[in-house]
């Protein structure tokens, strides 16, 4: 598995903004970036399994 970090842009607008910033608001996280680190973080979390089922997703890909 790929161990280093990459750069991805994404581009929202509307509600979708306004929710990562309202995020902000609340300390989930201290700027866009973060905000959108631990979303992907609580999904995988909680639809892929955890760590495990990363892992057990990863080696299936190979």
């Amino acid at each position: 598995m790929v161990q280093k970090k990459a750069e991805v842009r994404v581009f929202v607008d509307g509600i979708y903004l306004k929710v990562i910033d309202d995020l902000i608001g609340t300390g989930y996280g201290g700027n866009r970036s973060e905000v959108v680190r631990k979303m992907i973080h609580d999904w995988v979390m909680t639809n892929i399994g955890g760590f495990q089922g990363l892992m057990k997703y990863s080696k299936g890909k190979r």
